[in-house]
């Protein structure tokens, strides 16, 4: 989907690792902070029939370190502070923390990056007891008015608030799409597409090439979950005291 639940579920526990103020401010601004959650992965649903230098921003920013999207990201946030652009930046983050965690594990597999995302998200969805994996849809959880696109567009140039609007239409298409009981529309939508996409689709049953690391793949999503408040605190401390931030920023989100 790729891992869209899996990201939706880890920023509703890392939000609750943070002091009680902190809290409070993503609370009121959860549209935004559930934006950042989903991070760049937004523009992997920019006309995905086409490539394009918007679509492109999925992989441009994957491939940098968090030292270097944070620095930029803190900086766009200075220049056009906000209640919501910080709730956004703190999702971002809950972003990174699984992003870095689980690409430690991937990178030694042969499998493609999607098709373990979304064992990861069928897995979770089974722990949950949201049976079957397949029909539950997340959609409700992403919303964002015109104005809200404006504030997420802040943190991917040159990505517009129109292009961020676009994009999140379009997920929520196909996150209810393919969670539909009958999903033959998606999935005959889904042969007009890159092989990649493709992967979205969950499968009835686990992934036998990839169930075998259904419990390191949590392993990691618990080892991002106790980084989070660290992580948290000393971008805090970047933002407001200029503090460097530390050596966990090092990584880049895919790699």
């Amino acid at each position: 989907m790729p891992a869209n639940y899996a990201m939706h579920r880890f920023g509703a526990e890392a939000m609750r690792t943070l002091p009680e103020k902190q809290q409070r401010l993503m609370q009121r601004c959860r549209r935004l902070y559930n934006a950042g959650v989903h991070g760049s992965d937004l523009f992997f649903y920019y006309r995905p029939m086409v490539e394009t230098a918007v679509g492109g921003l999925y992989r441009s920013c994957h491939a940098m370190t968090g030292r270097a999207f944070f620095t930029r990201a803190c900086e766009a946030l200075k220049n056009d502070p906000s209640e919501g652009g910080t709730a956004c930046l703190y999702g971002l983050l809950a972003n990174y923390c699984l992003n870095r965690a689980l690409s430690e594990l991937y990178r030694e597999q042969t499998l493609p990056r999607t098709e373990l995302e979304v064992e990861l998200d069928r897995y979770l969805l089974s722990l949950d007891g949201k049976l079957p994996p397949k029909t539950q849809d997340i959609s409700a959880s992403l919303k964002l008015t015109r104005g809200e696109c404006v504030t997420v567009a802040l943190f991917f140039p040159p990505a517009t608030a129109g292009n961020v609007l676009t994009a999140h239409r379009e997920m929520v298409f196909w996150v209810r799409g393919l969670s539909a009981k009958n999903r033959w529309f998606a999935t005959a939508l889904l042969h007009l597409t890159g092989e990649n996409f493709r992967r979205q689709r969950m499968p009835d049953h686990a992934n036998h090439r990839c169930i075998h690391l259904d419990k390191p793949m949590l392993a990691c999503y618990e080892r991002a979950l106790e980084s989070y408040p660290r992580m948290a605190a000393e971008l805090k401390g970047f933002m407001e005291q200029g503090t460097p931030l530390g050596e966990d920023f090092d990584r880049p989100f895919h790699g």
